[in-house]
């Protein structure tokens, strides 16, 4: 480094070129502006990552806290068959009143495959309540999809979170969700007059 200042002090009586200095200043300013580039970007790039962090962290929690409360509704109500609390008129309604945020939260997700489990999950949650065949089995009081995309819902969020692959869905969360995208189906068509 001291024969770069020696370089540039030189006056122009000596054998080293005059355009010697100005080049290396030159040199220089280039070689400190691409670190302090390179610095810069690094910084804002952990900057876009903490937030995306952030946000799925925040996103994860509301998701939780509404699932963790439908939970306790399905147990201490006759979800689907019961009278529906409040001024709500049929169990659907009820339940995407509570989890509405969740649905919004999802969509934090950068993680295309969770935000389709996570939405699956609360769609079957949230609709199953007006279909038995979604959710009873043979035995009338089992809400066993509810169950199933609880906690598909639940093992999915933590999967991510911890940076694991999202794991495989059961069977009957399987079913279930292709048996209620078969019905929207029905009913898309049924309105179109198809």
């Amino acid at each position: 480094m001291d024969w770069i200042i020696g370089a540039a002090q030189q006056t122009s009586t000596s054998s080293t070129p005059v355009w010697l200095a100005p080049l290396l200043g030159g040199v220089g300013a280039l070689v400190g502006g691409g670190l302090s580039s390179t610095v810069a970007w690094r910084v804002l790039s952990d900057t876009k990552k903490a937030r995306r962090r952030a946000e799925e962290k925040e996103a994860t929690e509301i998701i939780t806290a509404a699932l963790l409360e439908v939970r306790q509704i399905y147990r201490n109500n006759n979800v689907g068959p019961g009278p529906v609390p409040g001024e709500f008129e049929y169990w659907p309604d009820y339940l995407l009143s509570k989890l509405d945020k969740s649905e919004a939260a999802a969509m934090r997700f950068h993680s295309k495959a969770l935000r389709e489990r996570i939405t699956s999950s609360l769609g079957l949650l949230i609709w199953g309540a007006h279909d038995d065949q979604l959710l009873y089995t043979t035995d009338s009081t089992a809400r066993a999809v509810a169950y199933e995309a609880y906690r598909d819902a639940m093992t999915c969020l933590g999967a991510y979170m911890r940076g694991e692959q999202l794991p495989k869905p059961t069977k009957a969360w399987t079913d279930a969700d292709a048996h209620l995208h078969w019905q929207i189906e029905q009913e898309r068509l049924a309105e179109a007059g198809e």
